[in-house]
C-alpha cells in the first residue's frame, strides 16, 4: 500500500454528479464508471490496485468505496472515496469490506491506514519471503494501526506473499547480473508492488 494522490475527476463524472444529483452508486452509467477507472489507474495509481498494489488494468478491477457504502452513503460520490482496487474476495477492498476482519461500523477506518489521506507506505517493512509487517519506526499507535490494515486488507494472503517472494527473487537475479537500480525499478514496473520492490532494493541491496 502506498499513497495515492488524488487527480481531478473526469469531466464525465463531475458533470454527471452535478446534473442528477446521484443517491446509489447504481444510478452511476457504465461510460462515468469506466472514464473514472481510467482516470484513476492513470493519473492516480500507476495502474496498482489501491490497496494490495497488484498490477492491473481496467478489466480486471472495480472502483471501491473506501468507507463503505452501507456505513456512509453521503461519501458515495466524493472522489477521494473511491479507489480502483482487484476484484479478489479474499484480500484488498472485498475483503475489507466483507472478510473475517472486515469494517463494521464508522468509527472503525481510523484504526486502519486511508492511502489517499496518508503516507501509507511509511507504514509497512517487508521481508524477502514476501511478509508485510508495521515498520519498526512507528509508534505503538500506528503500529496498531499497521497491523489492523494488514489484517483488514488481509495484505499477508499467500497469494501476495508469493507474488512478492517472487519479485524479490527477480531483484537479486537482476542485483547480482549487475543490473543497475534505476533499470530494475524500471524492468519491474508491471509486476506491480512498487513500495516492495523499493523496500526489498533500499534496505537489502542499495545499502551494502
Amino acid at each position: 500500500m502506498k499513497k495515492i494522490n488524488k487527480a481531478q475527476p473526469p469531466k464525465s463524472f463531475s458533470e454527471f454528479v452535478k446534473k442528477e444529483k446521484p443517491i446509489h452508486w447504481s444510478e452511476c452509467n457504465s461510460d462515468v464508471k469506466s472514464d473514472s477507472k481510467e482516470t484513476m489507474l492513470l493519473y492516480e495509481q500507476d495502474f496498482l490496485c489501491g490497496y494490495t498494489e497488484i498490477f492491473i488494468d481496467n478489466e480486471d478491477c472495480h472502483i471501491d468505496h473506501y468507507v463503505k457504502r452501507s456505513i456512509d452513503n453521503r461519501l458515495c460520490y466524493v472522489w477521494e472515496n473511491l479507489i480502483v482496487a482487484v476484484n479478489d474476495d479474499e484480500f484488498g477492498a472485498k475483503y475489507k469490506d466483507n472478510g473475517e476482519n472486515c469494517v463494521k461500523m464508522i468509527g472503525d477506518y481510523s484504526s486502519i491506514v486511508n492511502p489517499v489521506l496518508e503516507e501509507a507506505q511509511y507504514y509497512f517493512k517487508y521481508s524477502l519471503d514476501g511478509q508485510i509487517d508495521p515498520a519498526d519506526e512507528l509508534d505503538d499507535a500506528k503500529k496498531l494501526k499497521a497491523n489492523r490494515t494488514i489484517e483488514v486488507f488481509y495484505l499477508n494472503h499467500q497469494s501476495l506473499k508469493t507474488r512478492r517472494k517472487d519479485i524479490a527473487y527477480a531483484i537479486k537475479a537482476l542485483n547480482d547480473g549487475g543490473v543497475e537500480t534505476e533499470a530494475i525499478t524500471k524492468f519491474l514496473e508491471q509486476l506491480g508492488f512498487h513500495s516492495f520492490t523499493n523496500y526489498i532494493l533500499d534496505n537489502y541491496f542499495n545499502k551494502y
